[in-house]
């Protein structure tokens, strides 16, 4: 028998390896942590399970994160940024998701709210359903803390 018969499998499998971690998908999202004037952060009623959180949602083919968290909070809260957001991390969800967190401070609501299950809450009392997840980003967020400190 052939010796090089031996190393097809390891080189197939070291080349199929990185053949799908170059190519599998991975979805980026942003979320926000929008603080108001009192300090109250920025919370959205989930339909579905009926869980409060921050705003959030999915970064676009050629689009930045900033832009993605600007259209976003845009089209979901009618909340126009007014000036650079500040990155304060990055977290993962699962094997594929990794979403940038970032705290807001200088905006305005461009409309009246387009979903009526948002409102502004204190850090320290938010509402019943919120995760714990959630709710330990937005006491970081609000101490000034970056994921990358905790």
């Amino acid at each position: 028998m052939r010796e090089d018969i031996f190393l097809l499998g390891p080189l197939a499998r070291i080349a199929f390896q990185r053949f799908w971690r170059l190519t599998r998908g991975l979805h980026l999202a942003v979320e926000a942590c929008v603080v108001d004037e009192a300090g109250k952060i920025l919370l959205l009623r989930d339909g579905k399970s009926n869980g409060w959180s921050l705003p959030k949602g999915i970064v676009r083919k050629d689009e930045t994160l900033e832009l993605a968290l600007k259209r976003m909070l845009r089209d979901i809260a009618a909340i126009e940024v007014n000036s650079k957001p500040e990155l304060s991390g990055f977290y993962a969800e699962g094997r594929d998701w990794q979403t940038g967190l970032f705290v807001v401070r200088d905006w305005r609501r461009l409309s009246s709210p387009v979903l009526p299950e948002m409102d502004f809450f204190g850090p320290a009392s938010l509402p019943l359903g919120t995760t714990p997840e959630t709710a330990g980003r937005i006491r970081r967020s609000a101490e000034g803390r970056t994921i990358s400190e905790v």
